[in-house]
């Protein structure tokens, strides 16, 4: 428990000493972030006791800026990392810092910087605390606008990797230019653009295979279209052979294609997403896997799901070889006196290629199938439900690796909020998930009462009725205060992936007490 004591310190001190700052002119913001787990024996789940019970993950951010100057830092403190972590750490250190000189239409970054290319086909240095990855890129990124319709990024420097950097460099330039502003063969609301990549990679090669080059060169090209109902996305990515261990020293090339299109009016809106893939996983350096120094960004592009039920059974994008995509429809049914039903529909489809050197050559074998609807129904002013449906085919072989059968499951979902006073509102929720493969059944409900706007307390069983007949039970709660809020809960963690916008990493079983809190300060 002192680690946990230890945090909060920090946190009060860190508040403190913001709070004593002079004003000196500029602008302060910062922002600090702590995930804390306390871990317990618990045979029955089969959970993995570490050697050390706590397990803590800080961040504290700070940034500043006066005129066209800003600077800023972050720092991390793992005591150790949590359970499941991509990377078993014990360390605290002072890994991020910039320092960047933006006046009008021109910027230069020195030190850690973040950007995407496109939609991050090609390139992407983010961070994602939730699953583990932060890439950020060390060196000089620049940004220049030297005609209105005319946007120019270069950037240098190498990647970060856990507490060290990457034995490579990147490099690369990215430009898009805005047709709309050049001419009027345009009306007034449609905007057509265009853009172009190239993103090159090196690291030193000292093997044997004369076949594998040190420098791998990638280069995409985008053109969109939109107007005041629709629009329409295309972007296609080439990839030098890129032998390495995440593709099984394959040595061909890769490339992607990429189509997004929306139409929404009035009461109604429909998204179309389609992509195919081939040996696309671009790396920082060629024996990494999993989370570790990723060049690109590749989601799965599923919807994105809530529920306790919803999220066993998840999909990780197949960077090696895929092709598919997912249909959205949204519509809304005006009711009587304001109390209308929002019906979402969406259905998400991957398979592997037949060809794995051509795009539009979708194989036999399906990964990923995802049929779902959801109608949300106002009732009065006080209450309101939510009732879905899905339907998932799920090849876990593909997604998880192993030898395991196709997963088949239908799962319901029903949901109820009442405001019975002035903030305060209960939810009830139960679910069950329906399958004859795997460990079979599941049931779940949770029961949450909201004090809004401070205070909120929940109760949840995810129940596995159909093979291991374990319950998974947590209560816990959340205090939010202004920009600051702090969540304890204590139950059990079901192993399994745990993904955040398709990005995926294993998380063990655990038993234990959880606490978060994060705060943001401004001055």
């Amino acid at each position: 428990m002192k680690k946990i004591y230890g945090v909060l310190l920090l946190t009060c001190f860190c508040r403190l000493a913001y709070a004593q700052l002079p004003d000196v002119g500029g602008h302060l913001s910062g922002s600090f972030e702590s995930y804390t787990q306390f871990y317990q024996p618990d045979k029955k789940i089969n959970a993995v006791l570490p050697q050390d019970r706590v397990g803590s993950n800080n961040y504290l951010k700070l940034d500043y800026n006066i005129g066209a100057f800003s600077a800023g830092l972050q720092y991390e403190a793992y005591l150790p990392s949590i359970a499941g972590y991509p990377y078993d750490i014990k360390k605290s250190k002072l890994i991020n810092r910039y320092f960047k000189y933006a006046p009008k239409n021109f910027s230069i970054q020195v030190g850690d910087f973040y950007d995407q290319f496109g939609s991050g086909l090609i390139f992407r240095a983010y961070e994602n605390r939730q699953i583990g990855i932060n890439n950020a890129v060390e060196g000089v990124h620049i940004a220049v606008k030297p005609f209105p319709f005319l946007n120019l990024k270069a950037l240098y420097g190498n990647q970060r990797k856990v507490f060290e950097r990457a034995n490579s460099i990147v490099r690369g330039i990215d430009g898009e230019i805005d047709f709309s502003k050049i001419g009027s063969f345009l009306n007034g609301s449609t905007r057509l653009s265009g853009g172009f990549s190239f993103v090159s990679r090196n690291q030193e090669y000292t093997g044997p295979d004369p076949e594998i080059n040190a420098t791998v060169n990638a280069i995409s090209g985008r053109l969109g279209i939109s107007g005041s109902t629709a629009s329409l996305d295309v972007e296609y990515v080439q990839k030098g052979s890129d032998p390495s261990v995440s593709n099984n020293n394959d040595k061909t090339t890769g490339k992607a294609l990429l189509i997004n299109g929306t139409y929404a009016k009035s009461n109604f809106g429909a998204n179309l997403t389609l992509r195919s893939i081939e040996n696309l996983d671009f790396r920082g350096e060629r024996g990494e896997t999993g989370t570790s120094v990723p060049v690109n960004f590749i989601p799965a592009l599923t919807r994105q799901h809530d529920y306790l039920t919803t999220n066993i059974y998840v999909y990780a994008a197949q960077a090696f070889a895929e092709t598919g995509g997912q249909l959205d429809f949204f519509f809304t049914i005006k009711g009587d006196e304001g109390k209308p039903s929002r019906i979402a529909i969406n259905v998400a489809h991957y398979r592997g290629l037949n060809d794995n050197d051509d795009l539009f050559s979708p194989g036999k074998q399906t990964y990923y199938n995802d049929a779902n609807i959801d109608w949300r129904k106002t009732w009065s002013k006080t209450f309101s439900t939510n009732l879905s449906y899905y339907n998932i085919f799920y090849n876990k072989s593909v997604v998880e690796g192993g030898l395991h059968d196709n997963v088949k499951a239908n799962i319901v979902v029903l949901s109820a909020l009442y405001k019975y006073a002035k903030r305060k509102s209960i939810r009830y929720e139960i679910q069950n998930l329906f399958t004859k493969q795997d460990d079979g059944n599941w049931f779940a409900s949770v029961l949450e009462l909201g004090f809004a706007p401070k205070y909120s307390v929940y109760l949840s069983d995810l129940y596995n009725y159909g093979v291991t007949k374990i319950h998974y039970p947590n209560l816990g709660g959340s205090y939010t205060n202004g920009g600051s809020r702090f969540s304890l809960s204590y139950g059990r963690q079901r192993a399994g992936l745990f993904c955040v916008g398709g990005i995926c990493r294993y998380v063990p079983a655990a038993t234990g007490i959880t606490a978060t809190l994060t705060t943001t300060f401004s001055k």
